[in-house]
């Protein structure tokens, strides 16, 4: 078990192959390749109190979670590009917006983006779910999200059903314990709001017939 402190902001691969049993908690962000396959046990990225009390940051590097098979990663700002390519299996929360390409050749696994997902998406997905929230507010209701799949992505979006629900609002509260604990207890309010009707609230994406056609599928 690690804990870093105020401000921290950890290294390149953080959390790399990290396995069961082993749980590290940062109060800052994290630089690139955090996560990358890891074999289980939890990381959380968490915003970290400024010299005025207000928290900030908790943002991750590119390449967040690489490959990750198991554990449960929580972020709670955002992730630079490429975020969660290759998942196979573990469970990712992104609290805040991702910079593009995310969820690459995803393979198995769960992810949560409660921000922008970003450009570009789901490029070569072939397993898994990925979470995305609807809102409208910010201009990102369903026709705007589809908009975000990369050139030739086979996906499908739609509500979740029952057990889809039961699952992201599963994992949704298991980041806002982790967010609670860190004295942020009005940020865990708003997040297990969220859990009262899943349905409503994210779209699921995951391996379809949907294809859609935008004109810039890479960098």
């Amino acid at each position: 078990i690690a804990t870093y402190g105020r401000g921290s902001v950890a290294g390149n691969g953080l959390g790399a192959y990290m396995t069961e049993g082993v749980s590290m908690e940062v109060a800052g962000g994290a630089q690139d390749g955090a996560a990358k396959t890891a074999l289980g046990g939890t990381l959380a990225v968490l915003k970290g109190p400024n010299a005025v009390g207000r928290f900030v940051d908790g943002s991750v590097g590119k390449a967040f979670a690489y490959g990750a098979q198991r554990g449960r990663l929580f972020v709670q700002g955002g992730a630079d590009a490429r975020a969660a390519i290759r998942l196979s299996g573990a469970e990712v929360v992104f609290g805040g917006d991702l910079r593009g390409f995310a969820f690459e050749y995803m393979t198995g696994g769960t992810a949560v983006v409660m921000g922008d997902p970003g450009r570009w998406i789901c490029s070569g997905m072939s397993g898994g779910r990925v979470f995305l929230l609807l809102d409208p507010a910010r201009g990102r209701d369903e026709a705007e999200l589809r908009s975000r799949f990369a050139k030739g992505a086979k996906v499908s979006l739609r509500a979740p059903d029952a057990a889809e629900a039961a699952t992201c609002a599963d994992l949704l509260g298991a980041y806002a314990a982790v967010v609670a604990s860190s004295g942020q207890g009005a940020e865990a309010a708003r997040v297990r709001a969220l859990c009262a009707d899943v349905a409503q609230a994210f779209r699921v994406v995951r391996p379809g017939a949907d294809i859609v056609d935008q004109t810039v599928s890479t960098e």
